[in-house]
């Protein structure tokens, strides 16, 4: 179930206790809502996805469009894609498989004498190095397609005909699982507070809702690795 922005703007709002939307406008809310959008794909890119199809380069190394963060996955190989007349059709299945054991059982697997290209791909290495570069294995013939999972920047939002009319804002839909809902929302507080954070308790406003956004996508904190070194044993 999509995530409506006016849902995250209310429940920033609520917070905020700033009732009429006077000191944080809804425009400068929905500014604070694209951030949060922006931050939530570069910290947990498995949260706005999509399934596309790759055509693939001759040879080992693929490159991911500009429009795609990174890959998340290879699925499977396509014998028809989705314009064609059958739509889209899987081959082969595609697994991942390490690079050190690939380099340590094979290390000329890129090389074609060695390992020929071929229009199928039996398995695939993602580099952690680039998120937007993979492998795979065999090579490609440069004819392949297949399948695959990649992680989007997702779709700026802009403001509605009524901006300040929150009751607009319920037609945009944002690129998010539900379940992020209160993430996002911890976010836009946080750069609300930010706005004020010359005033100290503001300041510790802002970074307590940051940590709740953190915590909720698996990030980890200064707070969060200062207390652990301090839980941690001491050895000698």
């Amino acid at each position: 179930m999509a995530i409506k922005a006016s849902d995250i703007l209310k429940r920033a709002n609520i917070t905020l206790q700033d009732a009429g939307y006077v000191r944080w406008t809804l425009p400068e809310l929905l500014w604070y809502l694209n951030d949060a959008m922006r931050e939530l794909a570069l910290h947990k890119p498995n949260a706005v996805t999509k399934t596309v199809e790759l055509a693939l380069e001759k040879g080992t190394v693929q490159t991911l469009d500009d429009a795609y963060i990174s890959l998340v996955r290879v699925v499977r190989n396509l014998v028809t894609l989705s314009g064609s007349a059958d739509g889209r059709t899987g081959g082969k299945a595609i697994t991942v498989t390490k690079r050190g054991s690939l380099d340590s059982v094979m290390p000329e697997w890129q090389n074609p004498a060695v390992l020929p290209y071929t229009v199928q791909v039996e398995h695939f290495v993602q580099d952690m190095a680039d998120p937007r570069t993979f492998y795979v294995i065999p090579g490609n013939d440069g004819t392949g397609v297949v399948e695959a999972v990649v992680s989007i920047l997702p779709v700026e939002v802009d403001a509605p005909a009524a901006p300040l009319d929150i009751a607009s804002y319920d037609a945009i839909e944002l690129d998010a699982p539900a379940i992020f809902r209160n993430a996002l929302a911890d976010y836009v507080v946080y750069r609300a507070y930010t706005k004020d954070s010359a005033d100290p308790s503001q300041a510790q406003r802002a970074t307590a809702h940051y940590n709740l956004f953190a915590q909720a996508i698996g990030l980890k904190t200064t707070s969060d690795q200062s207390t652990q070194l301090k839980t941690t044993p001491q050895t000698s």
